[in-house]
């Protein structure tokens, strides 16, 4: 058998391997996507809800202490 022989006998599985990982990729990516904008959403609740009982000053060290990202300051 030759080498070609092989890699032609091969080729379709590591195709179809090759599609179901594109996939799965896509599909991993879409859902990290959804728990980032869920994660945001609940870190922005958190934050105006902690604004609405303390000064900006600190909110800011909050989210400091946190590592998160700043709000503007209209909070949006």
């Amino acid at each position: 058998m030759k080498d070609t022989d092989i890699i032609a006998a091969i080729a379709p599985d590591a195709v179809s391997l090759m599609d179901k990982a594109i996939a799965e990729i896509k599909r991993l990516r879409q859902e990290n996507a959804t728990l980032t904008a869920e994660r945001d959403e609940a870190r922005r609740e958190v934050l105006l809800w902690v604004k609405e009982r303390c000064s900006w000053a600190e909110l800011s060290d909050e989210i400091k202490k946190r590592g998160w990202e700043y709000l503007k300051e209209d909070g949006k």
